[in-house]
C-alpha cells in the first residue's frame, strides 16, 4: 500500500516537506535494505521510522536542509544496506560495527558524540549513551542507525535529548512489530521484547512501563506521533494472541 505526504503529516505529525521528500524518494539501487522494493517507504517500522525520526530531529532543532542533504540519507542509507548484511547474516555484529566504522570515519562532525557511539556499539566502557538503553535487547535492532547521526551538529545536551527520543521511537515501532510476531517468533526462535520478558506478569508489567514512558518522551518531541502510537496499542492489545499476556 502506498505512503502519501498526508498520511505521513496526518497521522504521525511529519512536517510536509520531510513527508514529501521520502514518499517522492526512489529506494536506493544496490541496496540491501530496499532489496526488490518497489517503493522507498512501507507500512513497516523499519521504513516508517525514517521520515518521523528524521522530523523528530528537526523539531529537536537540526535544520531541514541538514537532514535532507545527500550527505546525511546517502549516509543513511548505506547503514541501512550494513544493518540488512547482518540481520541476513551475511556478516558479523562485530563486522557490521567496524563496516559502519569506516563508511563514517571521514564524515564525523560531531566527534564526541562519535567517540561514545563506538563505545557503545562495542560494549567497551561507560558511556552517555548507556542509560538510555532498552531494557530488551530485541528493542535494539535499529541501534547501527544511530552511526548516521555523526554527520549532524549538535551539543551534548542536545545529543541526550536525541538518543532518548530515538530509543523511544524505534522501541516503540518495534515493540508494536513484536507484539504482531509473537507467536512466530516464538517458533522460529526470533528476537522479540515480549518472549524476552517472560511473558509473565512481571515482564508485561516492564513492557506497559516502557511504553509508558517512551510515549511520554515522545510526547515532548511530536504529541501527535506519540497519540498515533499510543492508538496503535490499544488496538493490539485487542488481538487475541496477544491479549492473553497484555490482561494477565
Amino acid at each position: 500500500m502506498f505512503l502519501s505526504t498526508d498520511f505521513l503529516a496526518i497521522k504521525y505529525g511529519v512536517h510536509d516537506k520531510i513527508a514529501s521528500f521520502f514518499v517522492d524518494r526512489e529506494p536506493p539501487p544496490n541496496n540491501l535494505y530496499w532489496h526488490k522494493k518497489l517503493l522507498y517507504l512501507r507500512f513497516e517500522p523499519g521504513y516508517i521510522f525514517i521520515p518521523t525520526m528524521v522530523d523528530g530531529l528537526y523539531r529537536l532543532g537540526i535544520k531541514q536542509e541538514t537532514l535532507l542533504s545527500d550527505v546525511y540519507i546517502n549516509l543513511l542509507e548505506s547503514i541501512g544496506h550494513i544493518a540488512a548484511l547482518q540481520e541476513t547474516e551475511q556478516i558479523t555484529y562485530e563486522e557490521a560495527i567496524e563496516k559502519c566504522i569506516e563508511l563514517c570515519n571521514n564524515k564525523v562532525v560531531n566527534s564526541s558524540f562519535y567517540s561514545a557511539l563506538i563505545s557503545y556499539m562495542q560494549g567497551k566502557g561507560d558511556n552517555f549513551i548507556k542509560p538510555l538503553t532498552m531494557p530488551f535487547s530485541a528493542l535494539h535492532r535499529g541501534d547501527f542507525f544511530l552511526f548516521s547521526l555523526v554527520v549532524l551538529d549538535f551539543n551534548q545536551e542536545k545529543a541526550q535529548q536525541i538518543v532518548a527520543f530515538w530509543f523511544a521511537l524505534i522501541g516503540s515501532f518495534l515493540l508494536l512489530d513484536d507484539a504482531e510476531d509473537v507467536e512466530i517468533d516464538k517458533k522460529n526462535n526470533d528476537e522479540n521484547a515480549f518472549l524476552q520478558s517472560g511473558l509473565d506478569k512481571v515482564g508485561i508489567e516492564k513492557i506497559k512501563r516502557l511504553l509508558g514512558d517512551n510515549l511520554k518522551i515522545l510526547k515532548k518531541v511530536n504529541p501527535t506521533l506519540a497519540r498515533s502510537i499510543d492508538t496503535q496499542f490499544v488496538k493490539m492489545a485487542e488481538l487475541p494472541h496477544i491479549h492473553q499476556y497484555l490482561n494477565q
